[in-house]
């Protein structure tokens, strides 16, 4: 066994390019390679992992397919590192979904069960921290509730840290997966007084994350679900009936 063999791992059984995009992204995984950091050429990988090029530019392909990896054209580009975002497998559950006739009403229903369950687990692991940067959310759609933007993204992260609370990754993934999903369906902008009305109703869910109060959480987020789901309902019927629709 010479030295270098010795050192990498040659890639055998699988499908050869498969396992030599495992073995990039496993790098990837474990900090090895950083995102946006330039991953080595086609070259030193043809070196690296003992195989042909096209193996090597096959391996590229499949982990840009799984967003792992971006490849830029031209002089100094290549293959950089790359992370996947929640966008990417909302894509793929828009697939299955599709396959399977779901509509986002369908997708609203599972948010209704799934969303006072969180929200009770949340009020039990809730830091204060996590407490502040929801609390500031809020205070920064009221400062100017005409700006829908600013909306958007302090709702996005009131949403997205009571997940965080709750100290479950696969959680976590699964409800943000589901949230932006419901949200890719919304009209460009929200009437002012649908959003006043969700401040008010989130603040009430706060105060009860603050205490530290899982039964109150609870049923101030269902009260919360409830009346956006009676929202979309109510004014995008015709949008939420429709199945879900993959697109590339």
């Amino acid at each position: 066994m010479t030295p270098r063999e010795s050192e990498t791992p040659r890639p055998r059984g699988r499908k050869m390019s498969a396992r030599v995009g495992n073995l990039i992204a496993e790098k990837i995984f474990s900090g090895g390679l950083v995102e946006g950091h330039r991953l080595p050429t086609e070259k030193e990988m043809v070196e690296e992992y003992d195989v042909g090029r096209t193996t090597v530019r096959e391996a590229l392909r499949l982990l840009e397919s799984r967003d792992l990896v971006t490849v830029k054209a031209g002089i100094g580009g290549g293959p950089i590192a790359k992370m996947p975002q929640l966008e990417s497998l909302g894509q793929t559950m828009k697939l299955f979904f599709q396959l399977n006739g779901a509509t986002i009403s369908d997708v609203i229903d599972v948010r209704l069960m799934l969303e006072p369950i969180v929200a009770r687990a949340a009020a039990d692991t809730v830091t204060d921290h996590q407490i502040e940067i929801m609390q500031g959310a809020l205070d920064r759609i009221l400062e100017d509730p005409h700006d829908h933007d600013a909306f958007q993204l302090n709702n996005a992260l009131f949403q997205r840290t009571i997940y965080d609370a709750v100290g479950n990754p696969a959680l976590k993934i699964v409800m943000e997966t589901l949230w932006l999903l419901v949200r890719d369906a919304e009209p460009s902008e929200h009437p002012l007084a649908t959003r006043l009305e969700a401040v008010e109703l989130q603040s009430v869910l706060l105060d009860a994350m603050r205490s530290r109060d899982p039964e109150a959480a609870e049923a101030a987020m269902e009260v919360f679900v409830e009346r956006s789901a009676r929202y979309y309902r109510r004014y995008l019927a015709e949008v939420i009936s429709q199945p879900v629709k993959w697109e590339l």
